[in-house]
């Protein structure tokens, strides 16, 4: 096919869009002590590309990738120091190579499948609604540059992502985002666990796995189910149970007797998908499982106070003990993370303020976040347009992949997880009996959801999630 010259135009495209194509390297979009001056890509987007500089030596770079024959990223240039950003673009313009062929799989390299080429098995209704309507372009574009971003995904994930196995293989592109987004190394080298993660000496391996029923496409779309009435219920009975038979069921594994595992940080990231709409509520039970505390509040009026009270069992059915951490037998699990964060409406919104936002399509977002205020126990209401200027001023990067990303370390790990391995995270652990939380972040959502509204006055829809309140 003749080059018609649209191959070779270069456009300004916005940071975001460009740091979501930059999951693809090595350690993600970071690159200190260098920042993104400016981004582009050529064409349709055959080829991206940015323009850094470094503030102490006042010197401009540039990064060039190109898509591969399976759409994925390659870098393919850097090059500098220019002494101007115009000299800096001139070479990027260059090796961008815009108009020339795709680049080539590296030799022997299996060719990635194509996300949308539905397989023999069909597509679930997740999947339909992911690539089947407008409203989701936005998550389908961030999902597919997650995919194309995996370091070496297995040969039944894209399979599994258009079929039942929807919200775990998900999961794992959450993850994905959330550790290259944070300068991490991001490996996936052996058959299991999924990850390995490392930053300056430091490691973790990691094995992901979603808290699901019983009965085929758990947590899919569906009638919405609410959290149990009773409080003491949600925080230790059947949700707190199946957090402990999932997590029972992976350590039976034994991953930490591998020999690339043995004697190194191993943690288990987990996500509850088990009923539509339980990541909403569920997650308060997890830390009352992991340290044996249910978190309960005591006094009254300007007297309340949040306290741990200790228990030895859950209340579900099956009397699991309670206090996970508190077992030395697990002291090679380093620390369990978790997100409720690995849904459409979050790559739906990161796709959204990367800058795919279809004519029309607006997203509120409302929730509560948690108030820091010294003593304070009520949250602070929000309602807020995606995308404004306000939206972004909460956070001051604006809203990122790890912001939801908990991290609770087992206070008897063998080998601890260094809470700067992982920057973004909140970070649980205990000290002097209580369970305390370490953050980056000033603005906390507790919980929230994600209504969309096209232009025609179509009412709002549900879509993505809601994040439960912490205890």
């Amino acid at each position: 096919m003749a080059d018609s010259g649209e191959e070779r135009l270069i456009k300004p495209i916005s940071q975001r869009q460009f740091e979501l194509y930059a999951l693809s390297l090595e350690r993600g979009p970071n690159f200190e002590p260098a920042h993104i001056f400016s981004t582009y890509r050529v064409g349709r987007g055959s080829a991206c590309g940015c323009i850094l500089l470094d503030p102490e030596r006042g010197a401009f770079t540039t990064l060039a990738l190109r898509r591969r024959v399976d759409h994925c990223w390659v870098r393919v240039d850097e090059d500098g120091p220019f002494s101007t950003p115009e000299a800096a673009l001139d070479r990027l313009s260059i090796s961008m190579r815009g108009g020339d062929p795709p680049e080539p799989l590296p030799s022997g390299a299996r060719r990635r499948p194509l996300l949308i080429k539905i397989g023999p098995r069909g597509t679930s209704p997740e999947f339909d609604l992911l690539t089947g309507t407008l409203s989701h372009l936005p998550a389908l574009m961030a999902v597919g540059e997650c995919y194309l971003a995996l370091p070496k995904p297995d040969a039944n994930f894209v399979t599994d992502l258009q079929t039942d196995n929807f919200a775990s293989r998900l999961f794992e592109l959450y993850l994905l985002a959330c550790f290259r987004e944070q300068g991490l190394a991001v490996r996936q080298d052996h058959v299991s666990p999924d990850f390995q993660i490392a930053k300056d000496g430091a490691e973790c391996w990691i094995e992901a796995v979603t808290a699901n029923s019983d009965t085929p496409r758990a947590g899919g779309i569906g009638d919405w189910v609410h959290a149990p009435k009773d409080r003491n219920e949600r925080l230790t009975g059947e949700p707190a149970e199946r957090f402990a038979k999932t997590l029972r069921g992976k350590l039976q594994r034994n991953y930490h007797e591998m020999a690339h595992v043995k004697g190194r940080p191993f943690a288990i990231a987990i996500a509850d998908f088990h009923e539509s709409g339980s990541m909403v509520w569920s997650r308060e039970a997890l830390p009352s499982y992991l340290y044996g505390l249910r978190a309960d509040v005591e006094g009254e009026g300007g007297q309340r106070r949040a306290i741990g009270t200790s228990i030895a069992n859950l209340i579900g059915k099956h009397s699991i003990p309670a206090g996970l951490f508190r077992d030395p037998d697990f002291a090679h699990l380093s620390a369990i993370i978790f997100s409720n964060a690995g849904t459409l409406g979050k790559f739906n919104r990161m796709g959204f303020l990367a800058g795919w936002r279809p004519p029309g399509l607006e997203m509120i977002r409302h929730g509560i976040l948690f108030d820091r205020t010294p003593g304070a126990l009520e949250p602070i209401d929000f309602e807020l347009e995606v995308g404004s200027a306000e939206y972004q001023a909460l956070w001051p990067w604006g809203e990122a992949w790890c912001q939801e990303l908990e991290v609770f370390h087992n206070p008897q790990a063998a080998h601890p997880i260094p809470f700067d391995l992982i920057p973004g995270a909140t970070h649980w652990f205990e000290r002097d009996g209580d369970v305390e939380c370490s953050t980056i972040w000033a603005n906390s959502v507790l919980s929230s959801i994600t209504h969309l509204r096209m232009a025609g006055g179509a009412e709002p829809t549900p879509s993505g999630r809601r994040e439960p309140d912490r205890p």
